[in-house]
C-alpha cells in the first residue's frame, strides 16, 4: 500500500473512532431486559395478496434474522410487534424492502407507496412518524445514495480481481473501492448533517462490504484458479479486521453488521491457530477446514475464540453464536459441557438470556418431543436398504412420492424444513406422500427436530450402516437429496436441486 493510501485509510479509521466515542456513552450492561417494539403504518395502493414482513437482526444468534409477519387489514394498515434488549435494524419487506432503525420501547409509524417495485422509488415514498422518526429519515436518505451505487457496481470486474490478483494486489483493489464507498458516506454527512446514530449505521454498512470481501477472497481465489491447499493468503492478511475494534453498545443499531462480523472474524482466529500449529487447522483442497482425528471442534472453537479475539464484547457475541449454532441441530452437549465458560465469559443480558431460553427450548424437545399428530415414525431396525425402498413404494401405491434424504446435522437440510411444511399443507388432500429418510443421526436429536418443525408424513431413521447402504443404492452424493416418484413407482427426477419449493410445481404437473 502506498503512503498516500495508508494516510487515507488511517484518516477513515480515525473518523470511525471519533464517531463511536462520541455516541451514547452507554455502559455495556444497560440492556438488562427486553422491551416491546412496535412498527405500524399504512401501505398506499395496497395489494391484499402480499404480506408485510419485518426481518429483525439478532446479535449473538446463529440465525440472526428473525421474520415477523405484520397483521394487515384490507385497507393496507399494518402492525408488527417484537421484543428486543438492544437497538436493532430491521428490513421492512413488501414488494421491495428497506431498513429501519429501532430501539427497545419504540413505536414507529411508517407509510409508503405499495405500487413501487423499485427500491429507490420505494425509499422516496417513505414517511416516518413517532419514535426515532428523525433517525430513520436520515437512514432512508443514506439508502437512497447507497443502493444506486450498489446496483452500478461492476461485478464482472470484481470477479476478475478476485481471480487474477494476488493477496497484496487484492488489498489495494479493496482499499480503492472502499474509498469510493467512503465518499458516499462523506456526501451523506455533508448533505444531511445526520444524527450520530444514523452516522454509525451508515458507516458500518460500508465497512461490512470491505470485511466480507476480505474474508471471502481466499476461498474464492482458490476456487477460481483451481488451486490446492498449498496456496494460502499471507500471514496477517486478516489483521485488517481489527480496525473496527473496539465493539461497543453504540454500534448495536447496526445489528445486521454485528451479526455477521463475528462470523467473519473466524478467519482471523483460524489463521492464528494455523500460524501456531499448522496441523490443527488445515485447508481442504476443495475448500473449508479439516482437522486431525481426536480434535473436539466445539472445544477448539470456544477456546481459540477466547484466546485470539481481543475485544471482550466481540468475544461474547462470537461465543454466543457458537453455542447457539449447536442448538440449531437440537444439540445441547457443548452448552452443558462448557457451562462454566458460558457463565464466565457471556455476561451481557442481551446475549446470555436469549441463549439460555434457546437452550431450555431444545432441552424440552429432547426430553419430551411432541411430533406432529399425523407423522408416522417407521420401524426400520432390521431392514436392509432395499427393504426400506420397497416399504416406501408399497405403503404409497398410486401416489406421487416426494422423498427427502436428510440429517439432523445438515444445515441445508434444516433450512428447507419450513418449506416442506408449506408444501405438505398445500397437498394435504391430494394423492401425494411425503417421506423423510434421516441418515446417520442421533435418535433424540431426530425426534427433537421433528418436534421443532412439526412435519407430517412418513419418517425413517436409519442407522450408520443402513445410511451407507442406502447412499450406495440410491447414489446419494450428499445431503439434502430428493427423489420424485410417480404414481407407478418410477423415479421421475432426483437430485439436490429438488428442494420443496422447486418440487412443488413438478408435483402439480405430475398430478395432472
Amino acid at each position: 500500500m502506498n503512503t498516500r493510501m495508508k494516510k487515507t485509510v488511517l484518516l477513515g479509521l480515525t473518523a470511525v473512532l471519533v464517531i463511536l466515542s462520541s455516541c451514547h456513552n452507554r455502559k455495556e450492561n444497560q440492556y438488562d431486559a427486553p422491551q416491546k417494539i412496535t412498527v405500524a403504518g399504512k401501505i398506499d395502493n395496497y395489494d391484499p395478496s402480499r404480506q408485510v414482513t419485518l426481518s429483525v437482526f439478532r446479535i449473538g444468534l446463529n440465525l440472526p434474522r428473525e421474520s415477523v409477519v405484520a397483521k394487515t387489514d384490507s385497507a393496507g394498515n399494518f402492525k408488527a410487534t417484537f421484543e428486543s434488549y438492544i437497538p436493532v435494524d430491521a428490513w421492512i419487506t413488501y414488494k421491495s424492502s428497506f431498513s429501519v432503525l429501532l430501539h427497545p420501547g419504540d413505536s414507529l409509524s411508517v407509510q409508503f407507496d405499495g405500487n413501487c417495485d423499485d427500491r429507490i422509488e420505494l425509499l422516496k415514498s417513505v414517511i416516518f412518524n413517532g419514535d426515532a422518526s428523525k433517525t430513520n429519515q436520515y437512514a432512508v436518505k443514506f439508502q437512497q445514495l447507497y443502493y444506486p451505487y450498489q446496483l452500478s457496481f461492476d461485478r464482472d470486474k470484481h470477479q476478475k480481481a478476485v481471480k487474477e490478483y494476488d493477496a497484496d494486489q487484492y488489498i489495494l483493489y479493496l482499499d480503492t473501492i472502499h474509498q469510493q464507498r467512503k465518499k458516499l458516506y462523506d456526501h451523506f454527512i455533508a448533505e444531511n448533517n445526520p444524527d450520530s446514530e444514523s452516522k454509525i449505521w451508515a458507516l458500518l454498512s460500508i465497512e461490512e462490504w470491505y470485511c466480507q470481501n476480505l474474508c471471502s477472497y481466499a476461498s474464492s481465489h482458490r476456487r477460481a484458479n483451481n488451486l490446492g491447499a498449498e496456496w494460502d493468503v499471507p500471514k496477517g492478511f486478516y489483521d485488517k479486521l481489527l480496525n473496527l475494534l473496539p465493539i461497543n453498545s453504540s454500534m448495536f443499531i447496526a445489528a445486521q453488521v454485528l451479526s455477521s462480523f463475528p462470523v467473519m472474524f473466524e478467519n482471523y482466529v483460524s489463521y492464528k491457530l494455523k500460524d501456531r500449529n499448522p496441523d490443527v487447522w488445515r485447508i481442504h483442497p476443495e475448500g473449508g477446514r479439516i482437522y486431525p482425528a481426536g480434535i473436539n471442534l466445539d472445544s477448539l472453537k470456544i477456546f481459540s475464540t477466547i484466546e485470539f479475539i481481543p475485544d471482550p464484547l466481540l468475544c461474547q457475541i462470537r461465543l454466543s453464536q457458537i453455542f447457539d449454532y449447536n442448538f440449531r441441530f437440537q444439540n445441547i452437549v457443548a452448552y452443558e459441557r462448557f457451562r462454566d465458560v458460558v457463565d464466565t465469559y457471556i455476561t451481557e443480558s442481551f446475549l446470555k438470556e436469549p441463549l439460555y431460553e434457546n437452550y431450555l427450548q431444545v432441552k424440552q424437545r429432547i426430553e419430551n418431543p411432541q411430533v406432529h399428530n399425523e407423522a408416522i415414525l417407521k420401524e426400520t431396525a432390521n431392514f436392509s436398504a432395499n427393504q426400506i425402498v420397497d416399504d416406501i413404494l408399497q405403503q404409497n401405491k398410486g401416489k406421487v412420492i416426494y422423498v427427502d434424504f436428510w440429517a439432523t446435522w445438515c444445515s441445508p437440510c434444516l433450512q428447507q424444513m419450513p418449506n416442506s411444511q408449506i408444501m405438505e399443507h398445500e397437498f394435504i388432500e391430494k394423492d401425494v406422500a411425503f417421506v423423510y429418510v434421516c441418515l446417520q443421526s442421533d435418535e433424540k436429536q431426530w425426534r427433537a427436530t421433528l418436534d421443532k418443525f412439526q412435519l407430517g408424513g412418513q419418517h425413517y431413521l436409519l442407522s450408520n450402516e443402513q445410511s451407507n447402504e442406502i447412499r450406495n443404492l440410491v447414489e446419494i452424493p450428499g445431503e439434502p437429496f430428493y427423489l420424485l416418484i410417480d404414481k407407478n413407482g418410477k423415479i421421475k427426477e432426483r437430485g439436490n436441486h429438488l428442494r420443496p419449493l422447486v418440487a412443488r410445481d413438478k408435483i402439480k404437473e405430475m398430478l395432472k
